[in-house]
């Protein structure tokens, strides 16, 4: 039978030995746990310390190789430690102590790109400030061949005072004097005037076959309203079938001009006052519509009629190229080209009409423009 004393002792001995492990206290497995991280630790140190001990050799017999002396050497060391921290320092102001690999690559390769463009000869400001420039070239799929080739005519022509519409417009006439070889010529504009003489005073002694005239008058159902230039539904649809033989014709005889010209009779108009001379241009900019003139005479009535016609016909792809040049006959000319004399002076539908007329536009007038622009410049 045990006695109080005995349990109390037994209990305690039971206690100290759930603290051991291989005899250790737990503070003695500790201190042994953190002796063995130390060793690991110095173990660790000691391959790191050989290994830079080994590169410093390296290092110092690549300078000797190079002519480096070691006082020389040990003074770059100098300056590439002192410039690192302060480009650490400049760092780690610039991004809180870090910056992400993302950032440092886009960094990276904005100095790249720095040094790009540097080689092209341009600065940074230069590149920015051309920056548009350079966006048009791209949008219009310009290489850099093309750009060189072009860059110089445009030059020339923007000392001229030439602007980007009129050399549009001079194309057609420099693709006619290309394919007639006086551009490849020594001076094409001499050579060009003197063919341009000879050929006025040789004149053209050839016969010519004249196109025939289109005509259409309100007895075919070519209708205005009265004294009006807005053309009815009818008028419309007709003139759209009208539109292929209006083509065919200009292709047939290889013309490159549309004349619409308008036709009334002799009724005298009253009750308005003329408002062509300033509303003829918006009209032909298509910023008013063609009901918004309103014409004091016949001469007027017939020079509105023809624009409402000329500018339905501009819109049909048939006649995509020609040039389609709206005119008045007023009262003045008769069916058959003959000057009124006066005795039908009522209500007659044949002669409110619309004639269509094609023609060639003079090759000698064309050329002479070049040739002038070519002088000039």
């Amino acid at each position: 039978m045990s006695t109080p004393g005995d349990t109390s002792v037994n209990y305690e001995r039971k206690g100290y030995g759930r603290g051991l492990i291989l005899g250790l206290t737990m503070a003695e497995t500790m201190l042994l746990l953190v002796f063995c991280l130390l060793l690991a630790a110095g173990a660790i140190i000691a391959k790191k310390e050989k290994e830079a001990a080994a590169a410093e050799s390296r290092a110092i017999e690549a300078t000797k190789n190079a002519g480096i002396t070691e006082a020389e050497a040990d003074k770059a060391k100098k300056e590439n430690e002192a410039l690192l921290s302060q480009v650490s320092k400049m760092m780690e102001s610039a991004t809180g102590g870090r910056i992400p690999d993302e950032e440092w690559r886009e960094l990276v390769k904005a100095k790249r790109d720095v040094e790009r463009i540097k080689e092209t000869g341009l600065t940074v400001e230069e590149a920015i400030k051309n920056a548009p420039v350079i966006k048009v070239i791209k949008e219009h799929a310009v290489d850099e061949k093309t750009a060189r080739e072009l860059v110089p005519a445009v030059k020339k022509l923007a000392e001229q005072g030439i602007t980007a519409e009129q050399t549009e417009k001079m194309a057609s006439s420099m693709a006619m004097l290309r394919d007639r070889g006086f551009t490849e010529k020594a001076d094409p504009a001499a050579d060009l005037a003197a063919a341009l003489d000879k050929a006025a005073e040789e004149g053209n002694s050839k016969p010519h076959k004249w196109p025939p005239i289109i005509s259409m008058s309100e007895l075919e159902g070519y209708n205005f309203k009265v004294g009006s230039a807005e053309l009815s539904d009818t008028f419309k649809i007709k003139l759209r079938q009208k539109a292929s033989e209006i083509a065919g014709r200009a292709k047939e005889y290889g013309v490159d001009i549309i004349e619409v010209i308008g036709h009334t009779d002799e009724q005298a108009m009253s009750g308005y006052a003329s408002n062509l001379d300033r509303g003829l241009k918006p009209v032909l900019d298509g910023q008013k519509p063609i009901g918004s003139l309103h014409p004091a005479d016949n001469a007027g009535l017939g020079l509105a009629r023809a624009i409402s016609v000329a500018e339905l016909l501009g819109g049909m792809p048939e006649l995509k190229g020609l040039t389609i040049l709206p005119m008045s006959g007023g009262q003045l000319i008769l069916p058959g080209d003959q000057l009124t004399d006066g005795a039908q002076s009522g209500d007659v539908k044949a002669r409110r009409r619309i004639e269509i007329r094609v023609r060639k536009r003079s090759e000698q007038q064309a050329t002479k423009a070049v040739v002038q622009q070519t002088r000039d410049g």
